[in-house]
């Protein structure tokens, strides 16, 4: 095995746990919003905060550094390739929306639940709004492995065309909340 294949079993790696974290967040947050239950929902906020500021943001860091030594290090790849300057695009929009709104939100969030209970009004739509917009950040994630394994150049407009639409798509399917049927909200 070369330097360089290890380098790229890092960042792979590093992606797999980064991207999948976020995923297995999202859906035991889909399962304590589910269940209304005030406490499991603040219970579940807590453990994202959590894991996010002792996993993730490590892990995205380190997979973006490992990401910038493999172009480095690679032959026939610079930082002028289109897929690599959609892939750091990609990464400084989720970076800057983790350092500047989710992870602040959650400490927010956190003294609200600490002052008022988990059962505040307050506390308990700030954490769905956190969780929905951090679903909307984990489709920014699967856009850059989309990026990362297709390498799209910026000539490529179908390609790149289809994977936004497919995004947004995704995006506003995870984000709009269902509304109860009448039976369901009866069974309440």
């Amino acid at each position: 095995m070369s330097f360089y294949e290890f380098l790229l079993f890092a960042h792979i790696a590093g992606a797999a746990i980064w991207v999948g974290g976020g995923t297995m967040i999202q859906l035991f947050a889909f399962r304590a919003t589910r269940s209304d239950d005030t406490d499991r929902i603040a219970n579940v906020a807590q453990d994202i905060e959590w894991v996010g500021s002792r996993i993730l943001v490590p892990v995205s860091l380190l997979t973006f550094l490992l990401g910038l030594w493999l172009v480095i290090d690679g032959d026939g790849i610079g930082f002028g390739d289109d897929w690599i300057v959609i892939g750091l695009v990609l990464f400084a929009a989720t970076f800057l929306a983790g350092a500047g709104f989710f992870g602040p939100e959650s400490g927010r969030i956190a003294k609200l639940v600490g002052l008022h209970g988990a059962g505040s009004p307050e506390a308990q739509a700030r954490i769905r709004r956190l969780l929905i917009l951090s679903r909307i950040d984990l489709v920014v994630l699967f856009l850059m492995i989309f990026d990362m394994a297709v390498k799209p150049t910026f000539s490529d407009g179908w390609t790149l065309t289809l994977a936004l639409v497919a995004a947004v798509a995704l995006a506003l399917l995870l984000t709009v909340r269902r509304r109860p049927t009448a039976e369901a909200a009866a069974a309440r």
